[in-house]
C-alpha cells in the first residue's frame, strides 16, 4: 500500500514532539526566531564572503583570511538554521508540503549543495591562488554571484511561504460566499 504525500506529511507532523512544537504558545515562536536570527547572522557572513570574492568589500583583507575566519561560524550558523527550519517545517508539514514557495526554498537549498560541490575545489579550497592573482578570477566572481542569488532566493522563498493560500475548491468557495444552507450573507 502506497501512501500519498499528504498522508506522509500528516504522519510526520503528527509525531508527539512536533505536535507539541506546533501547539506550543512559546516554543514555536522561539524556534522561528532562532531560525530567522541564525539566517540573518549566517546570511551576513555569506554576504561578507561573497562581497570579498567580488572585490567589493574588505579588499585590505585576503580572501584566505575572510573565508578561513568565517568558515567555522558559517558552519555553526548553517547547522542551527537548518535544524530550526526542519523543526518548523515538519511540525506543520500539512501546510508546507504542497506550498510552491516551500518547494522552491528546498530546491534552492539543494542548489546550494550543488554550488558547494562545484566551487569547493576551484574557489573555496583554493583561496591562496585567488590572493596571488592580479585580479579576482572569473570563477571566484561566478561563485560569489551565484551564492548571492541562491541565498537571496532562499530568503525570499522562505518569506513567501507564509503568504501562500492553496486554491479553494469550488464548493468551499461557494459555501463561503453563500453560507452552509445556500443563503447569501450579502447585505441588502
Amino acid at each position: 500500500m502506497m501512501m500519498s504525500a499528504a498522508a506522509i506529511s500528516h504522519e510526520i507532523q503528527g509525531m508527539g514532539f512536533l505536535t507539541y512544537i506546533r501547539e506550543s504558545e512559546n516554543l514555536y515562536p522561539i524556534i522561528l526566531a532562532t531560525h530567522l536570527s541564525s539566517l540573518a547572522i549566517f546570511g551576513g557572513m555569506i554576504l561578507m564572503t561573497d562581497l570579498r570574492l567580488l572585490g567589493l568589500a574588505m579588499t585590505d583583507v585576503s580572501v584566505t583570511d575572510v573565508v578561513g575566519q568565517l568558515r567555522v561560524w558559517k558552519r555553526i550558523g548553517f547547522v542551527i538554521m537548518v535544524t530550526m527550519g526542519l523543526l518548523l517545517a515538519t511540525s506543520e508539514m500539512d501546510k508546507y508540503y504542497a506550498n510552491p514557495y516551500f518547494q522552491l526554498k528546498m530546491f534552492l537549498l539543494l542548489m546550494v549543495g550543488v554550488h558547494a560541490l562545484v566551487f569547493r575545489r576551484g574557489v573555496y579550497g583554493n583561496t591562496e591562488a585567488i590572493d596571488r592573482a592580479p585580479s579576482i578570477p572569473r570563477l571566484a566572481k561566478m561563485a560569489a554571484i551565484s551564492s548571492l542569488a541562491l541565498w537571496i532566493g532562499i530568503a525570499c522563498a522562505g518569506r513567501w511561504i507564509a503568504y501562500f493560500e492553496p486554491p479553494k475548491s469550488e464548493s468551499a468557495a461557494l459555501q463561503e460566499t453563500n453560507g452552509p444552507a445556500g443563503q447569501s450573507h450579502a447585505q441588502p
